[in-house]
């Protein structure tokens, strides 16, 4: 398992064995590994493209009047 550093402060983040590492011993700053944050920003992306993708669907069908000049430019 290699060091985890500190992203804020770039210190290495001391750790107790067998404890998972949430925050920086030296600045507090919470430190997530690669994998969790890349999961996380996928999480974020596919949950603001769905609630796009809904909000265009309650436009086509409530505000049909606003969504056909708009899909107009986009065709």
């Amino acid at each position: 398992m290699s060091a985890i550093t500190c992203p804020k402060c770039g210190r290495p983040v001391e750790a107790v064995p067998g404890e998972p590492v949430n925050f920086c011993t030296g600045c507090g700053c919470p430190v997530t590994s690669e994998a969790i944050r890349e999961r996380i920003v996928d999480l974020m992306l596919n949950g603001i493209r769905d609630d796009m993708r809904m909000a265009v669907a309650r436009l086509e069908r409530e505000q049909p009047e606003t969504y056909n000049p708009l899909a107009a430019i986009l065709r």
